[in-house]
Order: C-alpha cells, then structure tokens, then sequence
C-alpha cells in the first residue's frame, strides 16, 4: 500500500475564472436587485406615499427579507472561514480546503462503506436537476452510523473546470485504495471516465456549460430589464 501511496499522485481543482465571473456577478446583481425591490423599495414607498398606506406592506416585504437574506449572510460571509474553495485528491482520499488552506471537509477512502445495493458506488440525479448527476457513496466515519452521501465537486460561487477530472481521480482511488468496493460503470460513463487510463473524454463544452451561459445571460438581461423599468417609472418618462 505503501508504493500505491507514492505512485497515486495528487490533483487539485482548477478554477475557470471566466465562468466564475459570471456566476459571481449574477449573484451580486440579484442579491442587489432583491436588495433594492424588497428593503430599499418599501422605504421609497413610506417616503412618498406615508407610513398609513405603505408601512403594513413595507413590515412585509423585510419579513420576506430576513427570511432570504439571514442564510445568505450566514453562509457566504459569517461562515466564510467553514467554506470550501478548493478541493484536492491524494492518497487518503477527497479533501476540502478553505481561503486559509485548512481542511474544512473531507471523505476518506478508509471511511467508504459497501452499500446494500447492487454497486457501493454509483450516480444519482436529484430532484430538480437534470443535467448533472452526483456521486454516491456510503460512509461509516470513526465506526459510528452508517450513512450515505453525495459528492458534488462543485465550490460556492466558483466555476471548477475540472469536474470529471476529480471525478476519475477519485473513483480511481477507489479502485487502487478500496479495491473491495464496486463501482457502477453507468458512474463512468455519466463523467465520460476512461476505466482503462482514467482520462476523461472531453468534447468540447458540455451541454450543462452551455445552459449555464445561457441561463446567466438570460437573468443578467432581466435584471437589467426591471432596473431599467424601475428607472423609467421613477423619473416619470
């Protein structure tokens, strides 16, 4: 197991910046758009029509608020340290590491469990999201209950070019590290995995990359839209 370790090397995610730029900045603009239309809104409303007409709607609207904006703060910024923005596969398994490169996750390859069905490993699409599937897996962690869980090798409001990469790294792992576990080969092809080198067949920008741009430059242009609108009815032309 030794020489496995030494020979199995280690590989990290690789951002694509362009992407995340994207994702950030539609992020920030509906976060500033709710920001505007739901606590900046009924305060314009108070101003010009009175606290009789508008403040039961205003009580509202910032009730509707903190329910969204509460775990949006909490997240990306009271718990910013406990987040992920990088991930690396080595020999003990995967591992997720934050701004200050501390290890804030992890999943062990001496913590996978055989499953009760007909693979250990295996893909699953969850409800709502049809375009990329999770891997699957069982754990048993310090010998306490056993318990399953999905991997997702994306990164909050990162774009991780490497996906499949880590994908085949991992499963490779399996392979070398937990050669007792199986793994569903549907697992390989969902990724386009290789099972005979571990490379991933790449072709291009997967139908997922091409329906997030489309998606990002479909909310980038509503957003617009309603500041535009907004705009227009306040200055009255």
């Amino acid at each position: 197991m030794k020489n496995e370790e030494l020979k199995f090397p280690r590989k990290e995610s690789v951002i694509n910046w362009w992407t995340t730029g994207l994702l950030r900045l539609v992020f920030f603009l509906i976060l500033g758009s709710f920001f505007t239309l739901f606590i900046l809104g009924p305060v314009y409303g108070i101003y010009n029509k009175g606290f009789k007409y508008m403040l039961p709607v205003a009580l509202a609207c910032w009730a509707f608020s903190l329910l969204i904006l509460i775990p949006i703060v909490r997240y990306y910024i009271i718990r910013r340290k406990k987040t992920a923005d990088k991930i690396i596969i080595d020999s003990t398994g995967l591992l997720f590491y934050n701004s200050k490169n501390e290890i804030v996750d992890h999943i062990l390859y001496k913590e996978l469990h055989t499953s009760n069905q007909n693979f250990d490993i295996y893909t699953v699409t969850p409800v709502g999201s049809g375009i990329v599937p999770l891997l699957e897996i069982t754990l048993q962690p310090d010998q306490k209950d056993i318990t399953r869980r999905r991997i997702d090798m994306n990164l909050p409001l990162y774009a991780v070019k490497n996906k499949s990469d880590l994908y085949a790294h991992f499963l490779k792992g399996i392979t070398i590290f937990r050669p007792d576990l199986t793994i569903d080969p549907m697992a390989l092809k969902s990724f386009s995995i290789d099972p005979n080198t571990w490379k991933v067949n790449n072709k291009g920008v997967s139908k997922g990359g091409w329906l997030l741009l489309l998606a990002v430059i479909i909310v980038v242009g509503i957003i617009l839209g309603i500041t535009r609108l907004l705009f227009l009815y306040k200055t009255g032309n």
